[in-house]
């Protein structure tokens, strides 16, 4: 039987279609993640028939008795005479037998898979998609006694969160994203010297001619709205904004939220108080990223610029 039939070369296979697929989701580019991410749930459908019996992927057709023992290892066979069955077929035969149960998502997933060839699909619907991917993935895995950090390598952790109901999905998004933009990072510098990755990090942030990146406070109609402040970013390490929206007035004060950070090395971010909160709730360091309230007492009498003078003092 030809090796590339082999559980072991539809494993391999999966494993790489399945990080190309990570590896779209992070740029953004949905529709060659849908494609990749279905080539990868199809070719470990493969891997996961093919290891309880090789002509468990055969396609039925005309020729399906010449295939038959083609896979059984007795009849030599032309490579294009050599027809597999489709993702959909080969999940529907693992469904038949247990190792897969019924699930819209991932049905969606494959849909999306087959489509994604002659036209994009929703992007809003295929960036969704990581749950089913990862769920799928696991179960397969798991069927096949593969484990999971041998597969995902450095996709392992966000793709656990992915899967990991007790979480909400706001703080799994967030988690995905500080990992792809890490990864991203990281990849920039391969096969560079170490000091390259170092100078980016280390470069002076923000440069003069951005002024729009500076620490900054914004006044409107002559009221406190916006605080920013230098903060570090938990994807690369590298020197982003954090700012803070009003969150209390009182005649003796006022009290900021955060509500976003932006990293001006990577280009991770993060907006509003609910994505703030799952950020606080990673175990990456956080820096000035961690502050989550700022407040400050005042005499009432004192003008918008004194405000921001105290402030500026902190």
């Amino acid at each position: 039987m030809n090796d590339s039939l082999s559980a072991e070369s539809f494993y391999q296979g999966a494993k790489k279609a399945a990080h190309k697929a990570m590896d779209d989701h992070g740029r953004p580019e949905y529709d060659e993640f849908a494609l990749h991410a279905g080539v990868a749930i199809e070719k470990l459908a493969k891997a996961a028939l093919a290891a309880k019996n090789p002509t468990y992927v055969a396609e039925i057709r005309n020729n399906s008795a010449d295939m038959v023992m083609f896979l059984g290892g007795h009849l030599p066979l032309d490579e294009e005479k050599v027809r597999t069955v489709g993702a959909m077929e080969a999940i529907k035969r693992l469904r038949k037998i247990g190792v897969l149960k019924a699930d819209p998502d991932l049905d969606t997933l494959i849909d999306m898979r087959n489509g994604a060839a002659h036209a994009a699909p929703d992007s809003a619907l295929a960036k969704g998609m990581i749950s089913p991917l990862a769920a799928t993935i696991e179960t397969l895995l798991n069927d096949l006694g593969k484990p999971l950090d041998e597969f995902w390598e450095r996709w392992t952790d966000p793709l656990k969160n992915a899967v990991n109901e007790q979480e909400d999905q706001v703080f799994r998004d967030v988690q995905l994203r500080i990992t792809q933009a890490r990864h991203a990072f990281e990849d920039r510098f391969v096969g560079l010297p170490a000091q390259a990755k170092e100078g980016a990090l280390n470069a002076p942030q923000p440069r003069e001619e951005e002024p729009y990146a500076k620490p900054m406070t914004v006044l409107l109609n002559g009221e406190i709205v916006l605080r920013a402040l230098g903060g570090k970013c938990p994807a690369c390490g590298g020197k982003g904004l954090v700012t803070f929206t009003p969150d209390g007035r009182t005649a003796n004060g006022n009290q900021w939220s955060a509500s976003g950070f932006g990293c001006y090395v990577c280009s991770f971010e993060v907006s509003g108080r609910e994505e703030m909160a799952a950020l606080h709730k990673t175990d990456t360091p956080l820096d000035v990223t961690g502050v989550k309230e700022i407040s400050v007492d005042h005499d009432p009498a004192l003008t918008p610029d004194q405000v921001l003078a105290k402030l500026a003092a902190m």
